[in-house]
């Protein structure tokens, strides 16, 4: 400890010029040392009164919650770094050396992090422009669920399984992206298979009635309905019912249900896929195969139940 000190005597005291140096510094910045203390902080007070001022714009603005806390993060930064740069100028300090580390720092940052800099000017544009809020559902490829929050890089996507989905902002900029919150009303499009042994404008009279029977479906007496095509193993029926948004997966769910039921009432048949198979039994004694033919169905799988020899 007695060598640390002597060390450090020996590094200030050994010029008597530079403590004398160092007072006549400090007395001659004195008032720029107390211009610089009294401008960081009004300059802190009005940091703040600027993202007080921010918020109530962006209140009025209607911005969600994620937004706000988005830009008044990127202003107190933005302001804080430059109240710094006024401080230090008030020091004697030159700035324009600062500001080329910064830029130069800043330039090899932004090569280094090119994607991460996308998901942020997207994260920026999203918060803009307002394709969609937190709390909103919407559809990203096969992904959808309702909007939790807007981060710097990331938007969380919660989906109907309790599963959070982290997309990157700048896939949400480059990609198509269905906002369902925004449409008041939503179209459900039903599609039906009945057997070709089956009555289709019968199937078609109870679908209808169906359909008009619950009140949640906006256009019972025009819906749009009809065969839409023939299929291998039935014929397809489609419907487009016109619901509340807030309706959609409860009418989905009840319409479905109930034509099952009125299909089973009726003895219209709801075909799935059917293939033909072949079983062979081989005689032992003579190695002669005996092949019968037998219809399956739900299956495309040939069955060989020949003795393993």
């Amino acid at each position: 400890m007695d060598n640390i000190f002597y060390t450090a005597s020996e590094i200030l005291f050994k010029d008597a010029n530079v403590l004398i140096h160092i007072r006549d510094w400090f007395f001659s910045q004195a008032g720029n040392i107390l211009l610089a203390i009294i401008t960081f902080w009004v300059g802190r007070y009005a940091i703040k009164w600027a993202k007080t001022f921010a918020v109530r714009i962006m209140t009025k603005a209607s911005y969600d919650s994620a937004a706000m806390s988005f830009i008044t993060q990127i202003i107190n930064y933005a302001l804080l770094v430059g109240l710094i740069l006024i401080c230090l100028n008030e020091l004697g300090v030159p700035t324009t050396s600062f500001i080329a580390a910064f830029g130069a720092f800043g330039l090899g940052i932004g090569l280094a992090l090119q994607n991460n800099l996308s998901n942020l000017a997207s994260g920026l544009l999203i918060l803009i422009f307002k394709p969609f809020r937190a709390g909103h559902v919407i559809q990203v490829g096969d992904t959808i669920g309702s909007v939790k929050s807007i981060q710097f890089m990331y938007t969380i996507i919660t989906t109907k399984d309790q599963r959070n989905v982290y997309i990157p902002n700048s896939i949400l900029t480059s990609q198509t992206v269905t906002n369902i919150a925004y449409a008041t009303e939503r179209v459900i499009p039903f599609m039906f298979d009945i057997g070709y042994n089956n009555d289709h404008h019968e199937a078609i009279k109870i679908l209808k009635k169906i359909f008009a029977n619950d009140k949640r479906v906006l256009n019972p007496k025009n819906i749009e309905i009809g065969i839409a095509e023939f299929g291998d193993n039935s014929v397809r029926i489609a419907a487009y019912a016109h619901v509340k948004s807030k309706d959609f997966l409860d009418v989905q769910y009840s319409i479905m249900s109930d034509v099952k039921d009125a299909f089973d009432k009726y003895g219209i048949d709801i075909p799935y896929p059917q293939r033909v198979v072949y079983i062979q039994n081989v005689d032992n004694s003579t190695g002669e195969i005996k092949g019968t033919k037998k219809k399956a169905t739900g299956t495309n799988v040939a069955i060989d139940d020949s003795p393993e020899s």
